[in-house]
């Protein structure tokens, strides 16, 4: 249960900070933001849930996910770093924040995914089916509604 909320917590903090600055920017979508919107919507809509119901498979799709979020992470860091004003510093901050969920989070599915002691069939044993399959409505309603938003834009 601890996988799938880090991985969650990770995946929309980071999903709310990009379509934050793509809100705030108003221009067109870059590689990046793209990118990381891809794999943090991916960790947080899918990777945690299905962490509940196979460890292993859950750990490798949120291991992708994060190598996606690594470029934009990266990218927002040094851009912020290159401004020199007071609320450059609270979003350094926020960046410092994301880095360590990231980074935390990286350090958890790479330790699921190559751990030798794991079985591939080994799911998360605290929920119950009924509560797995309660907290999958969660992601299932966020991607339905991520893939009607992008594919008919306002």
């Amino acid at each position: 249960m601890t996988r799938y909320l880090l991985y969650f917590l990770t995946g929309f903090a980071h999903a709310f900070i990009i379509q934050l600055y793509e809100g705030l920017s108003a221009g067109p979508a870059s590689y990046y933001p793209t990118l990381g919107l891809a794999g943090a919507v991916g960790l947080f809509a899918v990777a945690s849930w299905l962490t509940l119901f196979n460890i292993r498979v859950g750990s490798v799709l949120a291991l992708l996910s994060l190598l996606l979020l690594i470029p934009w992470t990266v990218t927002a860091v040094s851009q912020t770093l290159q401004q020199e004003t007071a609320i450059d510093n609270i979003t350094l901050i926020i960046h410092a924040v994301l880095a360590v969920l990231l980074l935390a989070s990286l350090i958890v599915s790479v330790r699921f995914t190559f751990s030798r002691r794991l079985s591939w069939r080994k799911g998360t044993p605290k929920p119950a089916v009924f509560l797995k399959i309660l907290l999958a409505l969660i992601p299932v309603s966020v991607v339905v509604a991520w893939v009607v938003v992008m594919r008919w834009p306002s």
